[in-house]
């Protein structure tokens, strides 16, 4: 199942209205009218990731973000495996958990 969110911009200005929660988040390049995933990833803080990933992306082109909020870790670790599963995204290919 894709991201229950909708896409956000991967830019300053937006990234400074993020929440600092727990979610899973997918970094993702837009091509034309899609979008595809370049890493997927799982925090207990996404404002502080997203902006350590922006200072050191683990991949090239990065445009836009989804993420959906869960409170509780377990949780989030099984919903990252299974976007994982889902996208392949070339930014988890040497990275299992």
């Amino acid at each position: 199942m894709p991201f229950n969110s909708q896409a956000y911009r991967f830019d300053i200005p937006t990234l400074n209205t993020v929440n600092e929660v727990g979610a899973v988040y997918g970094l993702f390049q837009q091509v034309g009218n899609r979008y595809e995933a370049l890493y997927v990833g799982l925090t207990d803080n996404l404002r502080r990731r997203l902006f350590e990933h922006y200072n050191n992306p683990p991949a090239r082109g990065i445009t836009h973000f989804f993420a959906e909020v869960i409170s509780n870790a377990t949780a989030r670790a099984l919903r990252e495996r299974e976007l994982i599963k889902e996208f392949n995204p070339p930014g988890n290919t040497h990275y299992v958990r």
